[in-house]
């Protein structure tokens, strides 16, 4: 799927469903021609994506390109992604930058390139904070020279994708920058447009699916009616439970001050566990008087009492009202909430 750009403004990726891309060489401003993404793929397979970029410089150079590639975590993308780059001035491989990296980005305040973009960019619209900054810099510097048209582009291969074995719904983000200039642009004219830019952003409006796999869809660019922080957890961590009683309209449990947990719990033995009682040990409480937004925070192996020898792999769970008569399960249904107690 080739996908053009039209962009007006250093923060319009912010308001947007998107996939970000920024692509420079010092003092050399960037425009992203075009994008060839897949728009799905399936659990394991191995996608390709390339990135088309022109580029005019007004000065002369050398810089590494800082490339970062924002995937959910459990894809393991460092570990399984290989990305070079291609241009009019020379080829080259991209080197992983790991998260503990010891190089300082440029005009960063002090930290790293993975952080500097997590700081910068956030998570790139995405709903759920299981994401997180791949970073990676030029093998060696690039040359360039004042009034250079550079063109490129940034090829990407990520094998084995979907490490976890979970179906997908993300927004993928990219971003390449120059060690030099970092997320900065040339503010001069008083504007922060494409053509001033030491950097550069590509909006895509769907987001990826992948498809497959043996666990638990995970939906980062979809409102939830229910999420669980972290995302990712076992039974002996201590967990948050949220429940929005806004997504759906009408609101399902409308009038509400307070709503209940109703869960059973499958044990490493095979047996069962149903705690459904409405009461403090299973009540959500709403953030504020009107908010919607209810939460409740527990330690799995006490809810459901589990053992010496016990793990608890796997809950199923209602959101109900007060009296217990009302109970709400996944998309609004009467079919159960599922969570699956997994660290990666």
């Amino acid at each position: 799927m080739k996908v053009r750009l039209h962009i007006k403004g250093k923060n319009l990726w912010r308001l947007c469903t998107l996939i970000v891309l920024c692509i420079v060489l010092s003092c050399c401003y960037t425009i992203i021609d075009s994008v060839d993404q897949p728009g799905s793929a399936v659990v394991g397979s191995t996608v390709k994506i390339t990135v088309n970029v022109k580029n005019s410089c007004n000065s002369s150079g050398t810089a590494r390109i800082i490339f970062g590639f924002l995937t959910p975590k459990g894809w393991k993308t460092g570990d399984n992604a290989k990305v070079t780059y291609s241009s009019s001035k020379g080829d080259g491989n991209m080197v992983l930058l790991p998260a503990n990296s010891t190089i300082i980005a440029a005009h960063s305040n002090g930290v790293n390139w993975p952080t500097y973009m997590k700081n910068f960019f956030g998570n790139a619209g995405n709903l759920i904070d299981d994401v997180e900054w791949v970073a990676y810099q030029s093998d060696v510097p690039v040359n360039y020279n004042n009034g250079d048209k550079i063109t490129g582009t940034i090829n990407i291969t990520i094998n084995n994708i979907g490490a976890d074995g979970n179906p997908t719904l993300v927004k993928l983000a990219y971003v390449v920058a120059n060690d030099q200039n970092g997320f900065t642009f040339d503010g001069n004219d008083g504007d922060s447009s494409p053509t001033t830019e030491y950097y550069n952003e590509f909006v895509n409006p769907s987001c990826f699916e992948l498809t497959g796999g043996t666990g638990d869809l995970v939906d980062f660019c979809n409102p939830q009616l229910t999420t669980i922080d972290p995302p990712k957890s076992l039974d002996n961590d201590i967990v948050t439970l949220t429940y929005n009683n806004n997504v759906v309209t009408p609101a399902l449990l409308a009038n509400s001050s307070a709503v209940y947990l109703c869960a059973t719990a499958t044990m490493s033995d095979g047996k069962t566990v149903t705690v459904c009682d409405q009461s403090a040990q299973t009540m959500l409480t709403q953030t504020s008087a009107t908010s919607g937004i209810y939460r409740l925070t527990f330690w799995p192996r006490k809810l459901f009492g589990a053992t010496t020898g016990q793990t608890v792999i796997s809950m199923t769970y209602f959101i109900t009202d007060k009296s217990g008569s009302t109970k709400i399960g996944y998309g609004g249904t009467s079919a159960p909430f599922t969570y699956k107690f997994k660290c990666t």
